[in-house]
């Protein structure tokens, strides 16, 4: 079952010594819990960001332990200790400090759970590839983001690399770029005014480019999800952005 080998490529999930021992039922049955944590966590997630806003520290801990709880069931053990060192910091620390403390563990959460939503999405697809080749040929990356301090962020990270990203802030300014160049990624916000995301990679597709999309995100629901894959997304980078996990996604796809 490829789907087997999609999720020991989720370096949250500790399966290696489990997933080779799991026959077709307990792979139906594993599969169950990342859904009861794909269609559950979204709602937490807002669940803890109400709550933050009343300061309302008792029904923060409320939703990070049913989160512990999901996480565990899923072997996401070093996800599970960072949300239960939260649910103890929850009676310890300011509310604001506590804030920025689930913002970075929002961001990993909602990675997971759209990296596992991909992996049953795409397992009647192509096959992932193991070997990255890096033979440090150049690649022509296009970002547009309305948000000019992500395209900041962006250029500051890819600074001396291979990868060389020109930054737009809106779509129709993205299709009149793509009259007469040709990337080989695009990187999307979904979120945008007057063009989203969804939209521009339609045009984009039309148009006939066939370099792989990635999505920004901070939405990690099914629908939100399932959509950009239906315009022709290959992969998701969750907000707020890090270098490491920018890096990552283009060395997946940039080969």
């Amino acid at each position: 079952m490829l789907i087997k080998k999609r999720l020991l490529t989720m370096s949250e999930l500790k399966l290696d010594s489990k997933i080779e021992q799991m026959d077709k039922e307990k792979v139906d049955a594993f599969i169950q819990k990342m859904n009861t944590f794909i269609d559950t966590y979204p709602t937490h997630e807002r669940s803890i960001k109400d709550a933050l806003a009343a300061r309302d520290t008792a029904m923060i801990s409320k939703s990070l332990i049913v989160i512990w709880d999901l996480l565990d069931k899923l072997f996401a053990e070093r996800l599970a200790q960072v949300c239960l060192n939260l649910l103890n910091l929850a009676k310890e620390i300011p509310i604001e400090k506590l804030e920025a403390e689930l913002t970075a563990f929002f961001t990993e959460a909602s990675a997971l759970s759209i990296a596992m939503q991909m992996a049953q999405q795409m397992e009647d697809g192509e096959d992932i590839t193991d070997e990255v080749v890096d033979d440090g040929r150049e690649f022509k990356i296009l970002a547009v983001d309305d948000a000019s301090f992500f395209l900041g962020a962006l250029k500051s990270f890819l600074d001396g690399t291979n990868y060389k990203v020109t930054c737009l802030t809106s779509g129709h300014t993205a299709l009149r770029y793509l009259a007469t160049n040709k990337p080989d990624l695009f990187i999307l916000d979904i979120e945008m005014p007057e063009m989203d995301g969804y939209t521009l990679a339609t045009k984009i597709k039309e148009l006939g480019h066939k370099a792989p999309i990635i999505f920004l995100t901070g939405n990690a629901s099914k629908e939100y999800v399932a959509k950009a894959i239906m315009v022709g997304g290959s992969d998701f980078i969750v907000k707020p952005i890090d270098k490491v996990r920018v890096m990552e996604k283009l060395k997946q796809h940039l080969r």
